[in-house]
């Protein structure tokens, strides 16, 4: 398939046209070696014509390049007469045949430059299946004194489904990297104790139980979690819940080598009471038999429960591949006590409040992540592309809903289409890569006592006005903690984020900051790796963030170096929608404004950034562009008006300082900034992480 890689690129092995990916042909193997037959040499050959069209259609970014297609092809055939697909292009009926082709393909959803199934992950040879017992870990707990009861946990493993495969850009092992989670009934004002038992399957290759020396503790830290090591190998937790408990969550941390609460991962899941449904018109659901074909028009509810003691999936479309529609009918859905739905739910619009809830789990394990960008004929996703919980609306919204107490978990694309109008409450998510981006908040959107592991973005504070009140974040090896946006239409007038707990991040990059754009398309990435950080923007020109009543992030707790802790700035759009990669776009004026309080965070790895990015000279900033517009450095216009109080550093000697003038927040904050910026620092006498929910 060298014949197509000259075609697509220019004469010294360059990507002569924007979207070509070299990486596709590798997996082309039409004639795969062998001797064919007359009429598998046609069906090979037409396969092969198929996709130098795809790779035609793929190239075409470039004005003028389809245009012109026609003559290049046959001269790059007349060029190179001896391969086969010059062979068929030198034939004026096969070339006539392609160009009338050309409009067909593009009607049937072949977008420009995508890869569909892309090829950045390796599925596993032979997936597990979940619901999954943990070989890890077992729970008990208590409540109010009473007696231990045996807690179902679970595991997930990194790299052993389809929808979490392994990627080489990931830090973590397949089969090793695992996060197993326990969910446990408790109440307000009552004693939880936890007790927690190494299996043999990670005792063996760790060396041994729980000891003294794994320094055993439970994030977040601030947290009133007593933890304690007891001789016989077993760790004891324990703490109260208070008086307004709506959820809770907490991990458990130990390090030993290679191993530990960073690599096998446990988490616990408090949550408050979820009687199963016992007003309204109720199906109940135990096994697709239960749905498959039924008439449920006149129910209001749906109760997935499990079948029995043995936890078991409830498989939508009896493989666990169907995202499944739920009727209009249908204003509840209750996953209850260990309940594993595995599958995808799809709403349409309605005026009636939805409530989706209970501690049950939607599982998105049997999707496939390598088809997470494939396009039906119409140009919607396929099946593997929407959302473990996605709309059927118009807008794309999930509007009037209360989401309360529900695990997603491996989702192979995103958790959620946005919510508007809606209410999160002790959510939690598990996403293993990128893509597996976490909570989309949209306008009135309230978000609570909320848990996420994602690599990907993780909260999308997009709306205005959202609030998120103590959230739990584990980020990954790639996005943002917190994600301002990545266009020119957030809002975030009268935000709150009150209580961010960031109990561990994973990320390996960016390697260093930079206020250099790069060039459009790439490569290199024009993305750059700065949607990694804790405060992220990547905002574009045209941007007015914050400019009627300025959003509040408070009580911010950090327990590692983060990478990166702010990236707030104003950029060129690394996905160029139309009409946002021109000069004329790019110049135009943006403002930002942001207040930031009762911030602790040790030193991030890598300078932060808060400012307007600079187009270097001869920055191209469209694909299609022939001669840069921009012949001297050129640094987006604008301004910023940051206010950080009480913002702590503590840095690798233990030395906490607050940042009080620009010069503690470049030497000691590594905070730089560009452009108009006003960054303005203060300290106030407020206890840190005083007066949160969980007091």
């Amino acid at each position: 398939m060298r014949d197509l890689h000259a075609l697509c690129t220019d004469e010294n092995g360059n990507q002569s046209v924007p979207g070509y990916q070299s990486s596709r042909l590798s997996a082309v193997r039409p004639f795969g070696g062998k001797a064919l037959s007359s009429r598998s040499t046609m069906r090979a050959q037409a396969s092969l014509l198929l996709f130098v069209l795809t790779s035609v259609v793929a190239c075409s970014q470039r004005v003028g390049f389809l245009k012109a297609s026609r003559s290049r092809l046959r001269s790059w055939a007349l060029r190179h007469p001896d391969s086969k697909v010059g062979l068929m292009l030198r034939t004026p009926r096969n070339l006539e045949i392609a160009f009338r082709l050309i409009p067909l393909l593009l009607c049937a959803g072949v977008a420009l430059g995508q890869q569909c199934p892309t090829t950045d992950a390796t599925l596993p040879v032979n997936p597990f299946a979940y619901p999954m017992s943990s070989d890890q870990y077992a729970v008990q707990y208590k409540i109010d004194g009473g007696s231990w009861v045996n807690g179902t946990t679970y595991i997930s493993y990194y790299g052993k489904t389809d929808a979490s495969p392994e990627r080489g850009d990931a830090p973590y092992t397949r089969g090793t990297t695992a996060m197993s989670f326990v969910s446990i009934p408790a109440h307000a004002d009552a004693l939880v104790q936890i007790r927690v038992t190494m299996l043999p399957n990670l005792s063996t290759i760790a060396g041994g139980t729980f000891t003294a020396r794994d320094h055993v503790s439970a994030r977040p830290t601030p947290k009133p979690v007593k933890v304690e090591t007891s001789a016989d190998g077993t760790v004891q937790l324990s703490t109260f819940t208070d008086h307004s408990f709506n959820g809770e969550q907490f991990i458990l941390w130990w390090e030993r080598g290679a191993n530990g609460g960073g690599v096998e991962g446990l988490a616990f899941y408090l949550n408050p009471p979820y009687p199963e449904p016992a007003v309204g018109k109720v199906k109940v659901v135990k096994s697709w038999s239960d749905l498959d074909g039924a008439d449920i028009s006149s129910y209001d509810t749906l109760d997935f429960e499990p079948q029995g003691p043995v936890p078991t999936a409830i498989a939508l479309g009896g493989d666990g591949t169907l995202p499944f529609k739920v009727p209009d009918n249908i204003v509840n859905v209750f996953l209850g006590q260990d309940a594993w739905v595995q599958g995808k739910l799809r709403f349409n619009a309605n005026q009636a409040q939805r409530h989706l809830y209970g501690p049950g789990v939607l599982d998105g394990s049997q999707f496939n992540y390598l088809n997470r960008d494939c396009l039906k004929p119409d140009g919607t996703p396929t099946d593997d592309g929407l959302y473990s919980i996605s709309s059927l609306a118009p807008d794309g919204r999930l509007a009037n809903f209360a989401v309360d107490g529900i695990i997603i978990s491996d989702q192979n694309h995103a958790a959620n289409d946005p919510f508007f109008s809606s209410s999160i409450n002790n959510v939690k998510t598990l996403g293993w890569n990128s893509e597996n981006a976490a909570l989309r908040l949209g306008d009135s959107t309230t978000a609570s006592n909320v848990f996420i592991r994602s690599s990907d973005d993780s909260l999308m504070d997009w709306g205005s006005p959202v609030t998120v009140t103590n959230a739990t974040v584990w980020q990954g090896y790639n996005g943002g903690v917190v994600s301002l946006g990545w266009s020119n239409n957030s809002v975030g007038d009268n935000n709150l984020i009150d209580g961010l707990w960031v109990v561990k991040t994973d990320w390996q990059m960016p390697d260093a900051q930079s206020w250099d754009a790069l060039s459009q398309p790439g490569p290199p990435n024009t993305l750059d790796s700065q949607n990694n950080g804790v405060i992220v923007s990547l905002m574009v020109p045209s941007t007015q963030y914050g400019q009627k009543s300025p959003p509040v992030f408070r009580n911010i707790f950090v327990e590692d170096p983060p990478q990166v802790l702010f990236s707030i700035k104003i950029d060129p759009s690394v996905d160029c929608p139309q009409d946002f990669c021109t000069a004329e776009f790019l110049r135009q004026s943006s403002a930002v404004s942001l207040k930031i309080e009762n911030l602790y965070s040790p030193q991030s790895i890598v300078e932060n950034s808060i400012g307007f990015e600079k187009l270097p000279a001869g920055y191209i900033a469209n694909g299609t562009d022939t001669v840069s517009y921009f012949p001297t450095d050129y640094t987006l216009q604008g301004s910023m008006k940051i206010d950080l109080t009480n913002v702590w550093i503590k840095a690798q000697d233990g030395f906490v300082l607050p940042l009080l003038n620009p010069f503690e927040a470049d030497w000691f904050g590594k905070v730089l900034t560009n452009g108009s910026v006003d960054v303005n620092y203060g300290l106030e006498p407020t206890a840190l992480f005083d007066g949160l929910p969980w007091r």
